[in-house]
């Protein structure tokens, strides 16, 4: 892993970089041609962010509405359930603490979090599931002392400008009445009001809790670590390795024992064979307290969308006595298989030797991120913005801090620390991993399964991770072949002529299937134009390659739209797109100042007038989350925004004029969805962008039964998210052209050129990066690079969410649905998107189940279905077989986003391939999968030296594959390593070995 050159910060975009504007979100008045701010919405209190977790945030600052965390910050006013979880990975973590002792008529309490180490389970065929029993899990918390002057919060605040890596939970004092007034009437109001502080850090073998002044921190679970059960004094909990610590039973009124622990306690539970660490910052006395066992009542079922009593908590390790001065506790789970019974981490009954693994953890415990890990990104060259650029080194900078709180300061500048920070890194992490001058990045093995396949640990504060940048232009790598000319200018010379549904035209409906139609006149129009331009090359096709001379001469010879059938089309495209930006839309955009964000005001739409019965103020898309997909809560911004942004660019090219004029209200659709910079007062900084998964959300403030949905955010089209960053591409691209391209002599355009490259460069970034995560999480390989378990046969994932991977959609079960909505819309970045590997074995099984349903043909998924299969090599069949489709096909719900000459386009310029084309049975035959994904190990049995050197140090039942050459030699995976320049050759260890 490590790199001869290895980079360095400079050259890097801040973590923070320049807003694309700092103005309110604008509309382009229809009456003065000005620009006029949006109007303002606020919406009503059950979708507005909850006052109490914001209360000390900057008034009407934006909040995020997306990021992976979502579940912590909605649907708390109807009291907290198991759904306020979210998946920091490897952990789950909620936030249904309880302690053993609490009052009768309290309301459900918040004094902590619970973390939970999930099991990776196939349900079936075709889903994928974390599960975990709660009962499992442990408890983070905080108490006060009897005599203290003040009591925890019943509810968490959430800390100012969260990291995208992190979210930051505090819970407060709250003063007892008779102390505030005394205080208040002596002392200036100095004292500290935190006493606990929780932060959620994506990738964290540890959970970490800081505790102040006052706090008495807690460790607490439903199960009991007795050795025997019929043993009630026998314990399994012991400080520092070595000294035993006794509980007291509740049913005794004994005084609880008290040792001193220096740096650690280990405590393993019997019901679930896990062994927790808990690792202090200094030493601390501790004691514990068990419920007599023949005092416990189990859990009574919990009903959907009610609020759970408190867990019955039977066990708790805590300070004697509350802190005088804050300290650290740090949370690990060291073993799910101490003994060997718990039957879903453990085979065959065996126990797992994880002394290694313990061994790491004790070793980095003291290192943990610092508050202000940010994301950022290093471009090849000093400059700010290169549009010429092939690479960017994006960088986790964890700002790794010690236990105690302080900063890294080193001997040598620029060396590494003796210890660093260790964290879990995701496959797709790890397939571009780099050391970097200080911080080495290098893989300590030691993986564990996650919904995103294993996770591994990797050493290293500051990751460096080298994304090739997409390129997004209007047209393909390559024009359309010469034989299909003729064909495509007799389609382009029906749909020159097509024209939006009038409903639209006045802004009357949802925004996402106005977007798709507005993006399909758009793609026609481009297409019309490039052939037109092959043609003017006719008169100069002296030097020209034979094969390009074909193409142009087959331009020139047919015939294509006008110059007047042009400007018609142009003309009727920017009255579309115009409406929705110039506020005069029967359902127009407004700014909702509580979340901070562009939403739909909605329309209640009768179908006899074709208009809107509401006008604003009367915004039903704010009221009713079923209204225009959920965009009034947040829902689906990105797939919505990104077809308008995609039409706004077309017509920008062909009316530069248009362009500039209308630059603000892009720019504020832009900002909505991918705003990069806290400097922008009016959006969230990248609202759908999860930077550690590399893919976006699209779910949003919504609610299910007035909490959180249980499974967490979700994504259902990622082709969708891709489509919306490629749009920004062009956009920034265009508009750097329309500005000048920053050599104007107006400053005010060299400004605005500067604001287009930004826009370009860093949604070249976004691309890039959705399209590595979807390639990885959503298009399901039979073999080579599989993430999901064997059992899980499809070949596309429908809807990802935090904890399920399924193959469904919200809309149908049907297969060529979930394959569908993976492969709209149509454009050239879809061959990037595409692999053909991947494409040529989910061909089939998508073929065999759009073959069988009528509802696949009328509906337009066919047209997709024609795509792939151009994609694969078989462009004459696609064309034939797009040639026998109705014209319905094309204004349904699979294709009404395309058109066939868009159709035809996509097909003629497949790039030749020779792959066979794979047309075998379809994902329902297990054995097939199952030989597929298995029947290759590159890692054969471990020779007798290496059975006998240093590197014999993996668990042979946990990471059995060890790396015995390359960057990562020494390395442990539970699952065969991949050759490559990761690890160039590895062997399995064998229990005699």
């Amino acid at each position: 892993m490590a790199n001869a050159n290895l980079p360095m910060m400079g050259g890097a975009f801040p973590s923070d970089p320049d807003a694309y504007s700092l103005q309110p979100p604008t509309t382009v008045s229809s009456v003065t041609k000005r620009s006029t701010p949006l109007k303002f919405f606020s919406r009503e209190a059950s979708s507005s962010p909850p006052a109490t977790l914001f209360k000390d945030h900057e008034k009407n600052k934006p909040l995020p509405t997306n990021r992976w965390y979502q579940n912590l910050l909605v649907g708390i006013d109807g009291g907290l359930t198991d759904a306020h979880k979210t998946y920091t990975i490897p952990y789950i973590v909620d936030v249904m603490f309880s302690n053993i002792v609490i009052p009768s008529d309290a309301k459900t309490p918040a004094r902590g979090i619970r973390v939970h180490s999930p099991n990776v389970a196939p349900s079936g065929d075709k889903i994928v599931q974390l599960t975990y029993d709660a009962g499992a899990g442990v408890g983070l918390g905080v108490n006060t002392g009897d005599s203290s002057y003040f009591t925890p919060a019943d509810i968490y605040n959430v800390k100012e400008d969260p990291s995208p890596l992190s979210l930051i939970l505090e819970w407060k004092k709250v003063y007892k009445s008779w102390f505030k007034q005394e205080y208040d009437r002596f002392f200036a109001p100095t004292f500290n009001p935190l006493l606990m502080q929780i932060p959620l850090i994506r990738g964290s073998p540890y959970q970490t809790v800081h505790y102040f002044e006052g706090a008495v921190p807690i460790f607490s679970s439903t199960s009991i670590p007795f050795t025997d059960p019929s043993k009630p004094t026998d314990f399994k909990i012991t400080l520092d390795d070595d000294v035993p610590l006794s509980c007291a039973i509740t049913s005794n009124s004994t005084t609880p024992p008290t040792r001193r622990a220096n740096n650690h306690v280990t405590v393993h539970f019997a019901a679930s064979d896990a062994t927790w660490i808990v690792f202090l910052s200094r030493p601390l006395d501790m004691s514990c307290m068990v419920v007599d066992p023949k005092d416990y009542v189990p859990p009574p079922p919990s009903t959907p969308g009610v609020p759970p009593p408190p867990p019955s908590i039977n066990f708790e390790l805590y300070t004697t006595s509350p802190l005088e001065t804050p300290a650290t506790l740090r949370v690990a789970l060291a073993n799910n298989c101490t003994t060997g019974i718990n039957v879903q981490f453990c085979e065959k009954a065996q126990p797992r030797d994880k002394k290694e693994f313990v061994r790491v953890l004790k070793e980095h415990s003291a290192v943990m991120p610092g508050s202000d890990a940010a994301v950022q990104y290093t471009f090849p060259t000093t400059e700010k913005y290169d549009s010429d650029a092939e690479q960017v080194l994006v960088h986790f900078n964890w700002s790794p801090v010690t236990m105690a709180g302080d900063n890294f300061t080193y001997s040598t500048p620029l060396s590494i620390p003796k210890t660093e920070l260790l964290t879990y890194a995701l496959p797709h992490h790890v397939d571009r991993m780099e050391a970097m001058v200080g911080s080495s990045n290098g893989i300590a093995g030691h993986c564990t399964p996650t919904l995103h396949g294993p996770a591994c640990l990797i050493v290293g504060g500051n990751w460096v991770m080298r994304e090739r940048l997409a390129r997004a232009d209007f047209n393909a790598p390559r024009p359309p072949r010469a034989e299909h000319v003729e064909l495509l200018a007799s389609s382009l010379l029906k749909d020159i002529n097509f024209r939006i549904p009038e409903n639209y035209m006045k802004g009357a409906g949802d925004t996402y299937f106005s977007g798709k139609i507005l993006a399909k006149l758009s793609r026609i129009l481009l297409i019309a134009q490039e052939l037109r331009d092959l043609a003017n090359e006719a008169t100069h096709t002296h030097g020209m390659d034979d094969d390009h001379k074909k193409i142009v001469e087959a331009c020139a010879d047919v015939k294509l739209p006008s110059d007047q059938e042009m400007h018609e089309a142009i003309a009727h495209l920017r009255d579309g797109v115009t409406v929705w930006l110039n506020g005069s839309a029967e359902a127009p955009f407004v700014y909702d100042e509580k979340w901070g964000g562009m939403v739909n005001c909605g329309c209640s739409y009768n179908d006899k007038t074709m208009s809107c019965d509401n006008k604003y103020p009367n915004c039903p898309g704010l009221t009713d989350a079923g209204q225009n997909f959920g965009h009034g809560f947040y829902n689906d911004h990105h797939f919505h925004h990104g077809y308008h942004i995609y039409a706004a660019a077309t017509v920008a090219k062909f009316d530069p004029d248009w362009g500039r004029q209308y630059f603000e209200p892009v720019l504020s659709l832009i900002r909505d969805i991918a705003n990069p910079s806290s400097k922008d007062k009016h959006f969230p900084v990248f609202r759908h962008k999860d930077w550690f998964l590399g893919s976006s959300w699209a779910s949003g403030i919504g609610l299910i039964n007035g909490g959180p949905y249980p499974n967490g955010r979700n994504q259902e089209s990622s082709s969708e998210s891709i489509a919306a960053y490629e749009a920004m591409v062009l956009y920034g691209n265009i508009m750097y052209e329309v500005w000048g391209g920053g050599k104007s002599v107006t400053q005010s355009d060299n400004t605005n050129a500067q604001t287009a490259a930004s826009v370009r460069d860093m949604s070249r970034l976004l691309l890039s990066t959705e399209l590595r995560s979807a390639q990885k999480y959503w298009h399901v390989r039979k073999k080579e690079d599989r993430i999901y378990p064997k059992e899980y046969t499809p070949l596309v994932v429908g809807m990802l969410w935090s904890l399920m991977a399924q193959f469904q959609t919200w809309f149908g079960a049907d297969a060529f649905l979930a394959y569908g909505i993976q492969l709209m819309p149509l454009t050239p970045i879809s061959e990037e998107r595409d692999e053909v590997r991947w494409a040529n074995e989910m061909y089939p099984v998508f073929k065999e189940s759009c073959d069988s349903s009528q509802t696949c043909q009328d509906q337009g998924w066919a047209v997709l279905l024609r795509g792939i299969q151009a994609t694969i090599g078989d462009v004459d069949g696609a064309i034939n077989e797009v040639l026998e489709l109705h014209d319905d096909v094309y204004v349904s719900a699979g294709g009404n986003g395309q058109s066939r000459t868009n159709t035809i386009w996509y097909i003629s310029t497949r790039p030749y391939v020779t792959i066979e084309i794979d047309d075998s049975s379809s994902e329902a035959d297990d054995d097939d999968i199952d030989d597929e994904v298995f029947e290759e190990n590159p890692c054969s049995e471990c020779p007798h030296e290496v059975c006998l050197s240093d590197l014999n140090k993996c668990s042979v039942l946990d990471a059995p594959f060890l790396c015995i050459k390359g960057s990562s030699i020494g390395g442990c995976s539970p699952v065969p390593w991949e050759i490559g320049s990761f690890c160039e050759k590895c062997c399995e260890l064998r229990a005699d070995c």
